[in-house]
């Protein structure tokens, strides 16, 4: 199990999410549960994984944590902080500047109408103020941290790679120096050379500012190369959770095993080196 000892960044503690569905002929609201009594430990510099299918409560978890659904019961605690009572779409701005997201589609999560410097720039201008050549000078480091030429900043979204686009969100979610960031199916809609140099920068990045990850997936594959510690989700519980190798290696559920047979088997390589 995730070790619960209390050098957690992140301590989530028996999370239920649910959603209403509908009315009942008394006007009382009925509810569909998600996510069912999950708990798991997200440590300083290291990276969690959520991975399951279609609907197993992964991204669910991911919503719970950036505060943009309702928590039905349950703990989750920042650094100490428990945020469970923060107002859905309303966290404060010293947990928005320490907990960021990078999102699945980054053409999707770019404003087709800005530059990219510029949307990286107004990141860094509502996170520190910054303006002027201050501004226009952590900008050009941020697009240097996740390897892009500064000279690609004139270009809008759709004038980018898949790849490109999305080492511009990196580089937006970094504005604010995050503890913490959620990266929900961040690689999935790249294809398998640009995934690998996406996660190659994720490593480098975690190693050099000590950020965390909750990493959510449905590639098995992906998670393992990632990925310290992983959950495996089943209709929103947990089936198998724990140090990545030991579960990879020894599943306990039926479910983990059904998934590690669907993984393509392909030509070995190196994994991550796990600090």
């Amino acid at each position: 199990m995730t070790d619960n000892s209390g050098n957690a960044l992140l301590k989530i503690e028996a999370l239920d999410v649910r959603y209403e569905s509908g009315r009942s002929v008394w006007g009382l609201p009925r509810y569909k549960n998600v996510v069912h009594g999950v708990s798991f430990d997200v440590k300083p510099g290291q990276t969690f994984g959520l991975v399951g299918e279609s609907g197993s409560g992964k991204s669910t978890i991911g919503k719970a944590v950036l505060r943009q659904v309702p928590i039905h019961a349950g703990s989750i605690r920042f650094d100490g902080h428990e945020i469970k009572d923060f107002p859905s779409q309303s966290a404060p701005l010293w947990y928005r500047k320490a907990v960021q997201v990078v999102f699945q589609n980054p053409l999707m999560s770019l404003n087709p109408r800005m530059l990219a410097r510029d949307t990286v720039a107004e990141a860094v201008r509502f996170h520190t103020g910054m303006t002027g050549s201050a501004l226009s000078g952590k900008v050009g480091d941020l697009f240097n941290d996740v390897g892009l030429p500064r000279k690609l900043g004139e270009r809008y979204p759709r004038e980018l790679s898949g790849g490109q686009q999305q080492r511009v969100a990196i580089a937006r979610a970094l504005a604010s120096d995050p503890r913490l960031i959620v990266c929900d199916e961040a690689v999935s809609a790249l294809d398998v050379s640009t995934q690998s140099h996406v996660m190659e920068l994720l490593h480098k990045l975690q190693n050099e500012r000590g950020v965390s990850y909750i990493f959510i997936s449905h590639d098995l594959g992906v998670v393992r190369n990632i990925c310290h510690e992983v959950g495996v989700l089943y209709q929103g519980r947990f089936v198998d959770v724990g140090m990545t190798d030991d579960v990879y290696g020894n599943p306990k559920h039926v479910y983990t095993r059904n998934l590690l047979d669907a993984v393509p088997k392909m030509p070995n390589f190196d994994r991550l080196q796990m600090a």
